[in-house]
């Protein structure tokens, strides 16, 4: 990563002597943005199940014969979304490069990655675009950062987002269209621990040898603006083989994971209402985030007898713009996951409900500064196995700020 940062050093410097002449052809607009997100996050000792989110904190298992722990403690740390970039123009072509935090807020020493590199070319009718970008299944409704700070956009909590990836991308005015590099590298659920699973004593998964790309990952979605409303449909198909050898030969796994997704941003003055909706299958095997611990297919291990996990989730987001520099927004996040486990005589099924909510002010005492503080609550929910009792997976909570600056 060290390498990419004096990479980036370095053309900065050779486009910064490149001669007048050079320099009309190509119009550089550099930018940064530094974020901070420090915080106080606590779990209780159930989330050992459950999820946390980015949270350092997590429920832990002394030994010893004691009980699970609960635990709590200080975040305070550089976002992930902490980014150093530049948009060119050259006539009808242009692009954007941008790096970003690889350290991770939870404390890790900074690196480097690439956030955003792709070329487009303005063809008059529409837009191509090549590189890594924004995937068209993207529409943000929320402000919330949650535990560990994410990138303040819902991420993980139900958010429509395909992330950023390796793509040839086709924007006709609202309309785009993107074959995208796809997700091949998940293992899915062995439903032969399955049983452990729902004993709660083990988590395992199947133990892929080979995965392999069949067809790019397809996505496709349309936003109308509508004056003070704008409106999201889209979705995302993807597929890959997992090969899986035993003593009687290798046995072929098609992986196929879907969801689509709905949206809308509404403004009624000073009000603002934002919603989402999302429905998927094996959502896990497509890659996408989220605070769930079954979202990808299951597989028997020994007759290879598969099953998908079905996938929802809702967001409802209200806020209040005070002045042009003081707003407040409150939301609610619901995600759902069902997991049926195969060739199982009996009907035997796993599936969790997590609620999210959060309360947070947005402050601007100068342009370009915004101080963020937030609070909220995760219920990871019960896990809850057919013919078996409920286990609560543990609640998270947390106040923090962000600290932001943009340049």
């Amino acid at each position: 990563m060290k390498k990419l940062t004096v990479l980036f050093v370095a053309l900065v410097m050779v486009f910064a002597a490149l001669p007048a002449f050079a320099q009309d052809k190509a119009d550089w607009a550099f930018y940064g943005h530094a974020r901070m997100w420090t915080s106080w996050e606590s779990v209780d000792e159930n989330t050992l199940y459950g999820g946390s989110g980015g949270s350092q904190s997590r429920g832990w298992n002394p030994g010893f014969g004691l009980s699970v722990q609960d635990d709590d403690g200080l975040t305070w740390g550089l976002q992930t979304n902490s980014r150093l970039g530049a948009n060119v123009k050259w006539g009808n072509i242009g692009g954007t490069v941008e790096f970003g935090n690889a350290g991770g807020a939870a404390g890790a020493d900074f690196g480097t990655t690439w956030r955003l590199i792709y070329g487009t070319w303005d063809f008059g009718a529409g837009k191509l675009t090549v590189g890594k970008d924004f995937t068209p299944y993207l529409f943000f409704v929320s402000g919330m950062c949650g535990p560990g700070g994410g990138e303040c956009v819902g991420i993980g909590f139900g958010t429509i987002y395909g992330q950023r990836r390796a793509q040839l991308k086709l924007t006709m005015g609202g309309f785009k269209f993107a074959l995208v590099d796809p997700t091949a590298t998940i293992n899915p659920w062995d439903s032969t621990t399955a049983v452990t699973i729902a004993g709660r004593t083990a988590v395992a998964r199947l133990g892929v040898n080979d995965f392999d790309k069949t067809l790019p990952r397809i996505e496709a979605s349309y936003t109308f603006n509508l004056g003070p409303a704008a409106l999201f449909i889209g979705g995302m198909y993807n597929t890959y083989d997992a090969e899986v050898a035993r003593a009687t030969g290798v046995q072929d796994i098609s992986m196929d994971s879907f969801v689509l997704g709905l949206g809308a941003r509404t403004a009624f003055g000073p009000f603002y209402a934002n919603a989402s909706f999302q429905y998927g299958e094996n959502v896990g095997d497509l890659g996408m985030p989220t605070n769930l611990l079954f979202t990808g297919s299951m597989v028997d291990g020994v007759t290879f007898a598969q099953e998908d996990a079905e996938y929802m989730a809702a967001q409802l987001i209200l806020g209040f713009k005070v002045t042009d520099a003081f707003a407040l927004e409150a939301g609610v996040i619901w995600q759902s996951a069902e997991l049926d486990v195969p060739n199982v005589p009996t009907s035997t099924s796993v599936d969790q409900d997590t609620y999210a909510y959060y309360l947070q002010a947005v402050w601007s005492p100068a342009k370009n500064f915004f101080i963020v503080p937030e609070v909220g609550i995760i219920n990871n929910g019960d896990l809850d196995i057919s013919g078996q009792d409920q286990e609560d997976l543990g609640d998270v909570t947390w106040f923090g700020i962000k600290w932001q600056i943009n340049f």
